[in-house]
């Protein structure tokens, strides 16, 4: 009886309106992320006394610190009644923030609000996880969050001048407040919640922090450079139009999609060691070969790659991960790489040549590719 509804349970978590669902709920949390360049103009446009990364900064900071709780009672709660509270309170106090003006109030709103957006993001990605091929779900997940920033990039032209930095906070509100319907579409608990019931293989095992290591250098090696695309267009004088930015998002998609057509069958080797050989052609085109075509063909390579690898960096720590206590890292990871990343390219942009930084950059992917792909072979064994 025990078995048939363990099969029963995986066959909800596996089917296709579970994934859809738990991949919107990711989106509708995270949705602050994919309004990031909106937010950035209207600041900008308002001539807001604030850092153009500090919203979103703050925002990851609690995410992150809501990942890293999460690991004391994620598989203990109810998955819908997490997002629930955390769609709840993360929507209220994007809506604070929204309504009443001033800094403290939104600094404070902002921290809040990434705190529990991080407790429902932190189910998002143990359910996605707890899947037969965590790969490809992540790859669906990243897939979709490329479609939504190619969707947002071409609906921001058409937002009326109206539509201010508070406006656009109340609408990351409305998306949070959006993922507590459809989280009722969810799995309430996983495959590995037995797992808790016992010790062994409950801790954090060598491979486990190859795995979490490796991957968080891929994220940080792209955090530096998502932080620097923007400023090297400027510095060469490119004029990169909304229709060539347009590509470079549908080329990310486009490696989430490929990731989730393949997921694991292919084992980690070969797309770990493919998108290392993408950055690092990329990386030498930016450093020998100056100009427009080179910059899109780089960061277009860097773009696939990057979400290419992310689903395979993100899958292969999930099934890494035998007693599930540690999911919520699936989501700390790329968090606490891509905040770092971008850390270290503020500081080190203006003081260091970009060759110096191209062969940094290259190091830690190369490093990062390396662990996972130890982590990885691992898992054949």
């Amino acid at each position: 009886m025990s078995s048939i509804l363990f099969e029963k349970k995986r066959a909800d978590i596996d089917s296709i309106r579970a994934r859809l669902a738990t991949i919107l709920v990711g989106l509708c949390l995270s949705f602050l992320w994919q309004v990031q360049p909106f937010l950035q103009q209207q600041m900008a446009r308002e001539a807001l006394a604030l850092h153009p990364w500090l919203p979103t900064g703050l925002f990851s900071v609690g995410v992150l610190l809501g990942a890293l709780l999460s690991i004391l009672f994620i598989r203990l709660g109810d998955w819908r009644r997490l997002t629930l509270i955390g769609g709840l309170v993360s929507g209220a106090a994007f809506l604070i923030a929204g309504l009443v003006p001033g800094v403290t109030v939104l600094l404070s709103c902002l921290g809040l609000a990434g705190l529990f957006a991080g407790f429902g993001l932190s189910a998002v990605v143990t359910c996605l996880g707890d899947t037969a091929n965590p790969v490809s779900s992540f790859g669906w997940l990243l897939m979709l969050q490329g479609l939504v920033a190619v969707a947002l990039h071409n609906l921001l032209p058409s937002i009326p001048d109206s539509v201010g930095f508070q406006q656009g906070l109340m609408a990351v509100a409305g998306a949070a407040f959006l993922a507590i319907p459809v989280s009722r579409l969810m799995p309430s608990r996983g495959s590995k919640r037995v797992s808790l019931l016992s010790n062994t293989d409950s801790g954090l095992s060598v491979v486990l922090l190859l795995s979490l290591a490796g991957g968080t250098l891929l994220f940080l090696a792209a955090g530096v450079l998502w932080y620097l695309s923007a400023p090297l267009a400027v510095a060469m004088q490119l004029s990169v139009g909304g229709t060539l930015i347009l590509a470079l998002l549908l080329v990310r998609a486009a490696g989430g999609l490929l990731a989730a057509l393949l997921g694991a069958r292919v084992g980690y080797l070969v797309p770990i060691s493919l998108a290392a050989v993408l950055v690092l052609s990329a990386l030498g085109l930016l450093h020998f070969i100056s100009g427009e075509t080179s910059y899109l063909v780089a960061f277009g390579l860097i773009g696939f790659a990057g979400f290419f690898v992310a689903a395979y960096a993100m899958g292969l720590l999930a099934g890494l991960d035998s007693s599930g206590r540690f999911a919520p890292l699936v989501l700390a990871m790329p968090v606490a790489g891509l905040l770092v990343g971008h850390l270290v390219a503020g500081k080190l942009a203006g003081g260091q040549s970009p060759s110096i930084l191209w062969i940094v950059v290259g190091l830690l992917w190369v490093v990062g590719s390396l662990a996972l792909i130890c982590a990885g072979r691992r898992t054949h064994r």
